[in-house]
């Protein structure tokens, strides 16, 4: 089972710089393996917040092959960028797209981090399309601190894997992360 990015709309109630309270939808992106895992991350993240009455309203599966975070850059820019290549066989090119996200302060600065971390591939590529989202905020969860790798860490294996020596089988329900006995 491979990881995904989900952006997540939530509505709640925020307090803008007056002071005022209103409603307001946001996008966040996070990290999951099933849309269960990513409902229950972004309940999580958005109770730390601290916000009162909330609805999550929208979930959906994004696209994204990469996403580069700077320190720098406070917005978030969805990069199209379209790999080149040369089909032998029919003697035509072929071009495959995937998509990045990227912080920068503007589509200028976007553009150029993407080249930046682009150099040095061996692929020809092209940049066709940069484009501002309205994600606020991105919250990847780190390898090492996914269930499933402390599982492993303790000697767990997954069940039809091989095991190891000290290796004990276990089976994880992919909706709630539960072990199963």
């Amino acid at each position: 089972m491979t990881k995904n990015w989900f952006t997540c709309k939530v509505r709640y109630v925020k307090l803008d710089e007056s002071g005022k309270e209103g409603k307001v939808t946001d996008q966040f992106l996070l990290d999951a393996y099933t849309y269960t895992e990513a409902e229950a991350r972004m309940t999580q993240i958005i109770q730390e917040m601290g916000v009162g009455a909330y609805e999550i309203t929208h979930i959906t599966k994004s696209n994204f092959a990469e996403v580069l975070r700077s320190d720098e850059g406070d917005l978030w820019f969805k990069i199209k960028i379209a790999f080149i290549s040369f089909d032998d066989e029919t003697g035509k090119e072929k071009q495959a797209n995937q998509y990045f996200l990227i912080s920068a302060h503007d589509v200028k600065d976007a553009y150029e981090r993407v080249e930046k971390f682009m150099k040095g591939t061996i692929s020809n590529f092209v940049i066709p399309s940069i484009s501002y989202t309205k994600i606020i905020e991105v919250y990847p969860i780190a390898e090492e601190n996914s269930e499933r790798n402390k599982l492993i860490a303790k000697g767990y294996h997954s069940v039809g894997s091989s095991v190891g020596e000290e290796g004990v089988p276990f089976n994880v329900d992919d909706e709630t992360g539960e072990i199963l006995e």
